[in-house]
């Protein structure tokens, strides 16, 4: 932890708090909204639509998965502070820059091995031969 100080870390906690208190609000006003009895969407008592409130229930599934697995990282992110193990890349062991670390806290490697794993990830299987 030798490239963060104690106010550096103190500041990337409160980051991370701030983001987890920020989602868990969020999961939990679309879990109490998809609870109501028979609640309706909007667009199916204007219109009738099923398909398009289909599409609405879809979209706030992936939004509630979303911020479950971004919910998951940051706290991952804070367990990793708390063994003193954050900041430091997954990949290459690396310190990960503050700079990356103030505009994603729960980044879990720099800026090289993200590169390289999104290229990676990015290439589209050729099939063998």
């Amino acid at each position: 932890m030798f490239h963060l100080t104690k106010l550096d870390l103190e500041t990337l906690r409160e980051s991370l708090n701030a983001r987890s208190a920020v989602l868990r609000e969020e999961i939990e006003h679309a879990l109490h909204e998809s609870a109501a009895p028979d609640a309706p969407g909007p667009h199916r008592v204007e219109t009738g639509d099923e398909a398009v409130a289909d599409l609405e229930t879809a979209i706030a599934v992936a939004g509630l998965e979303r911020d479950a697995a971004e919910l998951d990282l940051v706290l991952e992110a804070l367990a990793r502070v708390d063994s003193g193990r954050y900041g430091l890349c997954a990949d290459c062991g690396a310190p990960i820059a503050m700079r990356r670390l103030l505009a994603q806290p729960q980044a879990l490697r720099c800026t090289r091995c993200e590169t390289e794993r999104e290229r990676t990830r990015a290439r589209p299987s050729l099939p063998a031969l």
